[in-house]
This record gives structure tokens, sequence and C-alpha cells, in this order.
């Protein structure tokens, strides 16, 4: 699901009250081929391309907040380092 624009220019970073910059999905890897190990199938609503982001980025903090089924996790507890911050 994607996270609409709104949404998206309303969230701000609880730490510093900056910009919040979506990132990608990682691409996923292609499931296994062969018999009897459910080739083909993906759960409901999945898609190896859609552009859903994973994480909300704050480039000033350099912290990266998850987005668990469809829902910003802006807690700075839950967030990570993130290196893509060119710190």
């Amino acid at each position: 699901m994607r996270l609409p624009d709104w949404l998206l220019s309303t969230l701000a970073c609880p730490r510093c009250n900056g910009p919040l910059t979506p990132t990608p999905t990682p691409p996923r890897t292609p499931l296994p081929s062969g018999e009897g190990r459910g080739e083909g199938i993906r759960p409901p609503g999945s898609n190896p391309d859609s552009p859903t982001p994973s994480e909300l980025c704050c480039p000033s903090c350099a912290l990266a907040y998850p987005i668990r089924d469809g829902v910003p996790v802006l807690l700075p507890e839950e967030a990570r380092p993130y290196a893509g911050s060119g710190r």
C-alpha cells in the first residue's frame, strides 16, 4: 500500500521536526522454482515491483523509521541509523 502524498507532506521527524523522505522497498529475490514449492504463489496484494516505501528517513537526524502494515512507526526507539544520510 502506497502512502498518500498528503500524509507524507504532513509527517515530520519526531526528534527534529524535519521532513521525512520515503525509501523504496528493496527488490525481492525471485521465488524458488520447482515442483511442490509453491511456484508463483505470492500473498494477496503483494507486488515485487511496488513503489511502496519501507521506511521514512530523516536526513537531519540520520534515522530511518519503519513502516509496518502501511502505518509509519514514528517512535525514536523504533528507528535505526540511516546510512544514506551522508554523515
